[in-house]
Order: structure tokens, then sequence, then C-alpha cells
């Protein structure tokens, strides 16, 4: 066997769910602080390429503590590196970080946020199918179909199926949202395949070569240099860098590695659950009764592939 395979994926037990719960809370808390940092001066852009900066140097500063190196530039026995796996991480940087980020934002100029939510949790769906396309242990299954349908229909249920009567309108923005969440989803399966590296390395050097891509783009649009926030704006700032991007990059990429791109994708059906939780306790909005009922089906559509009585 290649030691620098990737490992085998085990079935999703309680550490795996427990993980996943974590996920979805840590990426939940996005939206509150997206909304406060630029409710307080300080655009998208700048806030997404700053927040892919802080997470690099910590990731890739843990990465030196702890011992990790850089990939060679030429791959060895022990050591994995090559031209090739640069250009692959240099890949992931731009589908896994600057690209989604341009598209969607840039496509939410277009839609409404609730519509965008409902497309964002096409995410696990188009995982799925790749995952079975383009790996050898994550093929598809009728209870795997079975429970990203259920997720799927619980976030329609908490946005509200209103939001749909917006689909094919405005159908540019719509399908740049959509080529985000496919970019995203082509991270998540290639991610995987990557050689076995120090998780740390691997994820912060992935985030500095998605800042390097989308750095041209910010100086450009931006003009960083004549931006003003305030206080507000720099603490949401360090929360998404430290928490949302840096340790959600990594604990995504964590997960991913041992229950597989299809089980991690799925932290996509309880981020909009997460997200009303947080919005509660920042800013009193009150979740209805669809909250709970969506919840419910995410939760079935998480247990569905994992019941003893479906599996081989």
């Amino acid at each position: 066997m290649n030691a620098h395979a990737a490992p085998s994926l085990r079935h999703p037990g309680a550490t795996e769910f427990a993980m996943l719960l974590l996920l979805g809370l840590v990426w939940g808390s996005s939206f509150l602080f997206i909304k406060i940092a630029v409710s307080n001066g300080m655009p998208p852009l700048t806030l997404a390429t700053l927040r892919i900066l802080m997470a690099a140097v910590v990731l890739i500063t843990v990465a030196k503590l702890r011992g990790q190196t850089f990939p060679a530039r030429v791959a060895g026995p022990d050591r994995p590196g090559g031209p090739g796996l640069w250009l692959r991480l240099v890949l992931l940087g731009i589908i896994g970080n600057s690209l989604p980020f341009f598209l969607i934002g840039w496509g939410e100029q277009f839609t409404t946020s609730q519509l965008a939510a409902i497309l964002m949790a096409t995410i696990p769906l188009l995982v799925l199918v790749l995952a079975h396309v383009m790996t050898h242990d994550e093929k598809l299954s009728l209870p795997k179909i079975a429970g990203v349908l259920f997720g799927f229909t619980g976030v329609v249920t908490l946005v509200g199926v209103d939001a749909l009567q917006g689909l094919g309108a405005q159908v540019i923005g719509q399908l740049a949202i959509i080529g985000g969440c496919l970019s995203y989803s082509l991270y998540g399966v290639n991610a995987r395949r990557l050689p076995q590296m120090g998780a740390e390395m691997t994820v912060g050097l992935i985030l500095a070569l998605g800042f390097l891509s989308i750095l041209p783009v910010w100086l450009i649009i931006d003009r960083p240099w004549e931006l003003a926030w305030n206080g507000n704006a720099v603490f949401a700032l360090c929360w998404l860098g430290l928490l949302s991007t840096a340790f959600g990059n990594w604990f995504f990429f964590t997960l991913m590695r041992r229950s597989g791109a299809s089980f991690a994708s799925t932290n996509n059906f309880l981020v909009p659950v997460m997200g009303l939780g947080w919005g509660y306790f920042g800013y009193d909005e009150v979740p209805g009764l669809n909250a709970l009922v969506a919840l419910i089906l995410i939760l079935v559509g998480l247990a569905l592939p994992r019941l003893k009585r479906f599996r081989s």
C-alpha cells in the first residue's frame, strides 16, 4: 500500500456525529458575525480575504509547531511532494475558497438570501453524486439518497417553500451560486484524495494558496488602504478567521478523512438551523415552528444512512 494514500473510511459513530454537530454550530455562527462585520464598515470581499489569510497563518504556524513540514519539491518514499501535489493544492485553494466566495457573494446580489440558503443545501446532493463517480468507497445507495433528500426537505421547510417561487428569476445570480456550490463539492471530494499529510499543514496551505489567488481581486476592487471599520468589525473578523475559517476548515477536513466527503458535507443541512440559534442569541430572532420541523427532518436525514438494518 502507498504510504501516502488516503486512509480508509470508518462508519460514522457517536464521535463523528458529535463532530458534525460541532462543525454545524461553528459554521452556523458565520451568519451572525458576517452581519456584524459588514454592518460595521467591512466590505464582504475584504472580510473574506482577511479571514482566509488569518486562518492560513494560524494553521501553518500550528503545523510548524507540531513539526509538520511543507510538501517536498520532489516526492520521496516518506514525504509527499512534487509539482503535481503543489498544483492540486493550488487548485483546491481556488475551488475551496476564492472561487466559491466570489461566486456566491456575487450571486446573492441578484437573489434572496432564503433562496441562496436552499441552493447551498444542494452541496450534499452534489457531493453524493461526485463521490460516487470519483471515489471507490463512497458509492450511492438508497439510504444515502433518502437521507440527503430528507435533509434537503428540512432546509426548504426551514427557509420556507415560498422562497422557491424565485427559482428561475434572475437566473445569472442563481447559476453563480450553484457554481459556487459545485466548486465546494469538488473541493470536498478532491481534498480527501490528497496524500496523507498533517491536517494543519494541508488545510493551512490550501487556505494560503486561496488567499494568493483572491489577493489581486481584493486589492483592485476594495482598495483596502482606503477602508475604515470599528472594533466590532475587527472582533467579528477575528471570530470568523480563527473559529469559522481556521478551526472550521481544519475540523471539516479531519471529519472528511474519518468518514468521507458525503457525510462531512451534510453539515450544510445543520448550518442554517444553527444559524437561527445564533441569531436568537445575537439579535433576539425567535425561530418558528418550521425550525423545529426542519431540525427533525434533518436529523432523520442524517440517521437514515446509518441505521444498521440498511447496511449491507
